[in-house]
């Protein structure tokens, strides 16, 4: 395992529930990349995935994975990865913009992210499925969407500007089955900030139907600072399938969105399956940049550190991300003899708290830090660890770390 297979963070709320509930489960690692080899397809990847590494640019380790579009191409690579089938799925990566980067330039695109699931086949395009999750941002605002065309009833359609093609001329009281989309074409159920349903001879029902979710600002500015779309930045998003019962698909499924530790785009009102798709579970990621109209200009984006697992629970509105600039763990992953430095802290008065916490927010190890460095030797089992420092005036910071023997 390379040192900076999972740098990136997982939400404090995991622990932080962990104490709270004995009947969460732990997180697993489903897939780790962090680009430092280039033997994609012995890694898992297909489907593409060209060995697109770069030196020039990386948030960790020394290499990054590079997305060129040039003037006019519509994707800058591709490339897909299967993972074990699971219903709820959290996705962190770190991301980078080139300066003159302005993605497609229209209102729509690029896509960047998708996620598919176990109702399609491995090779399916992403734009025709039962179920496409979609994590991009448009002109700087991050967005989340989902479609699900392959599911439209065509025999009562609502189209954008809200006419309707069918429904026995009466959309409201038309008898929909749980055969039917749940993005928008065959009705707006649950959260959303956006929808599209129209036309397409290319749907295998002959309509697109999508929603999607925008934060509520530009985050990938032009301009230096916190928001720089040249800096890197840490993307961490959250899907959990909604609830099917008595054969009726709930709407209780969930989504979040965090920019560097900042929750952007939540909801826990969405409908993701009906009770048609009963055992729908994600399971494939696809890195499918795409923009339909051909990139306006020349422009680059890099990932680095992509991390999926499953498990993680999101009940609260009120969350923060794992990943503090000021804490360090290092290296990481270790065998247990690492270093915790915590940085950048004007007030330091050597009165810090450190602890180690398990998964399930055991504490496993406690100290009085003299300085604002501890060198810790563990003897603990193989696992994902946070290291937590606390100062008296109630500041804190959390890092996570692999240990492995």
């Amino acid at each position: 395992m390379h040192l900076n297979k999972l740098k990136a963070a997982i939400p404090v709320l995991l622990f932080m529930l962990c104490q709270l509930s004995p009947s969460l489960q732990a997180q697993n690692i489903l897939l780790s990349e962090d680009f430092e080899t280039g033997d994609f397809a012995a890694k898992g990847w297909y489907d593409g995935f060209p060995d697109q590494r770069t030196t020039a640019e990386y948030k960790n380790g020394s290499h990054s994975y590079e997305g060129h579009f040039a003037q006019g191409a519509t994707t800058s690579g591709a490339g897909r990865h299967l993972f074990t089938p699971t219903e709820k799925l959290y996705m962190s990566y770190w991301v980078k913009y080139s300066t003159n980067y302005v993605g497609s330039g229209v209102a729509y695109h690029p896509h960047e992210w998708n996620i598919l699931t176990n109702e399609d086949w491995e090779y399916q395009g992403p734009s025709d499925t039962y179920l496409t999750m979609y994590i991009e941002q448009n002109a700087g605002r991050p967005i989340l969407a989902m479609q699900d065309s392959k599911n439209v009833d065509p025999s009562c359609i609502l189209l954008n500007n809200n006419s309707i093609v069918g429904c026995n001329g009466d959309f409201d009281s038309y008898a929909f089955s749980e055969n039917r989309s749940v993005c928008s074409c065959n009705g707006l159920i649950g959260d959303l900030d956006r929808r599209d349903c129209f036309p397409s001879s290319g749907n295998t029902h002959g309509y697109y139907s999508s929603r999607a979710w925008a934060a509520d600002s530009l985050y990938f500015r032009n301009t230096p600072g916190p928001y720089d779309k040249n800096d890197w930045h840490h993307i961490e998003t959250y899907f959990e399938m909604n609830s099917i019962d008595a054969g009726i698909g709930l709407v209780d499924g969930k989504i979040r969105y965090w920019y560097d530790g900042q929750l952007l785009i939540t909801s826990d009102n969405i409908l993701f399956r009906t009770g048609i798709h009963p055992d729908m579970k994600f399971n494939q990621l696809f890195y499918g940049p795409y923009i339909g109209v051909g990139s306006p200009v020349s422009q680059t984006w890099w990932v680095d550190d992509v991390i999926l697992a499953d498990g993680i629970p999101t009940v609260s509105s009120h969350q923060w991300a794992v990943g503090s600039h000021q804490l360090k763990v290092y290296p990481n992953p270790n065998d247990g003899a690492f270093t915790v430095e915590f940085i950048d802290i004007p007030d330091l008065q050597n009165d810090f708290q450190l602890q180690i916490l398990n998964l399930l927010g055991e504490l496993v190890y406690f100290e009085k830090m003299q300085s604002n460095t501890a060198t810790i030797n563990l003897n603990l089992p193989a696992g994902i660890y946070f290291a937590k420092v606390t100062h008296t005036n109630g500041h804190s910071s959390m890092q996570n770390f692999i240990l492995q023997q």
